[in-house]
């Protein structure tokens, strides 16, 4: 397990007569981002709290950092640094008093916690608002003020369980710039999210829950590269095209037309009358490898 931040082997977790997740299996590297990615209620969370060892697995086997997660819990936890989905910060304190706090209880000296606070303040562009209780900051600056704590951790494995959730475009990119910097540094972390461009853009490793299951994983290039087709038309309806040799996903009024070839998609818009609407040509994404591996994804071929 050497180089191994996580390895999760048949991983499963029961409530009662419902299972959370049923077969989960998939390792992480150290010093990357694996994006554990799916839809709501497909067994992400439960995956990272067991790895996090709150949660204790009803079936399977998980390691981080080497130490089997039920039998050497406390030194995982000694490690680790963990953002709970919708974790927001004690109402009461600043920006500035929680993270520099919170790296004082970690085992940091006060001149170490300021000069390290100050940093990702900067990183996570806090400063404006800094000095303010939480109480009196939106939920996306109370998230940011979150995410600078865990990141300036200096755990040797940061978990981030939907961390971006409700932030506005430009400060998610605040986020992930900080994100991406932090393994730069080496630090591996997991992330969870259930935004597929998400995941495409973070990723240096991405892997796909489906209903408690994993159902692939792999750099976000190589899950995209192994669908049959490379581009994507989206396009006001035409029945013609209900019975077309190429794969499609009905979206009511408008379908998703999938070609192999760029030349394939282009064909097809010069063969339409002028009074078809076209919404969307491109590459086809992560979303479409989501779609596709999930019980077939698209009409047609």
């Amino acid at each position: 397990m050497d180089g191994l931040a996580i390895e999760c082997v048949g991983l499963g977790k029961k409530f009662e007569s419902v299972w959370g997740i049923k077969d989960v299996t998939f390792r992480a590297k150290k010093g990357e981002l694996t994006v554990l990615v799916g839809p709501n209620g497909a067994g992400k969370t439960t995956t990272v709290r067991i790895l996090t060892t709150f949660y204790k697995p009803t079936k399977g086997r998980a390691y981080v950092l080497g130490f089997d997660v039920m039998k050497e819990f406390r030194e995982i936890r000694r490690r680790i640094a963990y953002l709970p989905q919708g974790y927001s910060p004690p109402f009461d304190v600043t920006p500035k008093e929680y993270i520099l706090w919170g790296l004082v209880s970690r085992g940091l000296s006060i001149s170490d916690a300021r000069r390290i606070c100050r940093e990702w303040i900067e990183t996570l562009e806090l400063d404006s608002f800094k000095d303010r209780t939480h109480r009196k900051l939106s939920g996306g600056e109370r998230r940011r003020s979150a995410v600078a704590l865990v990141l300036a951790s200096g755990a040797e494995l940061i978990f981030m369980d939907e961390p971006t959730v409700g932030l506005d475009p430009e400060i998610r990119q605040v986020v992930w710039r900080a994100i991406r910097n932090a393994v730069r540094r080496g630090v591996s972390i997991l992330l969870t999210t259930h935004d597929m461009r998400e995941a495409q853009i973070l990723a240096d490793k991405v892997v796909m829950i489906e209903k408690g299951k994993i159902i692939c994983e792999g750099t976000p290039m190589e899950i995209i590269s192994s669908l049959p087709y490379s581009y994507k038309v989206v396009m006001e309806k035409k029945m013609r095209f209900l019975n077309d040799s190429s794969p499609y996903i009905d979206l009511g009024d408008r379908i998703v037309v999938y070609f192999k070839a760029r030349r394939e998609a282009i064909d097809l818009i010069n063969d339409l009358n002028s009074d078809t609407k076209i919404h969307f040509v491109g590459p086809v994404d992560l979303e479409d490898a989501y779609l596709h591996m999930v019980a077939g994804g698209t009409n047609g071929n």
